[in-house]
């Protein structure tokens, strides 16, 4: 593809591509971490002080109710968003889960 007088190529797209979310460390991120353990022994947790970092390949799903079990108490999306930091992928939350995804996703769509 050119634009103007540069040549722009796309590249095509990588497989395996890394996705993390950084969330500040509280008993919510604790729960988190727990619960995407348990579930995802493949998820990879790095603590950084007052933070942890959870990288995975490909995508990072984080359902609400896991971390509610592993909390001992209900937790929100919007509540757990608050001590979320920054994010590598694509975002897209549902109701009741946060989803990172290296993959391109309809922003119109549920995206599950």
């Amino acid at each position: 593809m050119r634009k103007g007088n540069r040549k722009v190529t796309l590249a095509a797209p990588e497989q395996g591509r890394k996705v993390a979310v950084a969330l500040m460390q509280s008993d919510i991120a604790n729960a988190t971490v727990d619960a995407l353990t348990a579930d995802y022994p493949e998820v990879v947790v790095i603590e950084h002080g007052t933070y942890v970092l959870l990288e995975a390949d490909d995508e990072l799903r984080i359902e609400m109710s896991r971390v509610g079990e592993e909390l001992g108490a209900p937790i929100t999306l919007g509540q757990w968003l608050v001590i979320m930091v920054t994010f590598v992928g694509r975002a897209a939350p549902g109701g009741d889960y946060m989803r990172v995804t290296s993959q391109m996703i309809d922003i119109a769509s549920d995206a599950v």
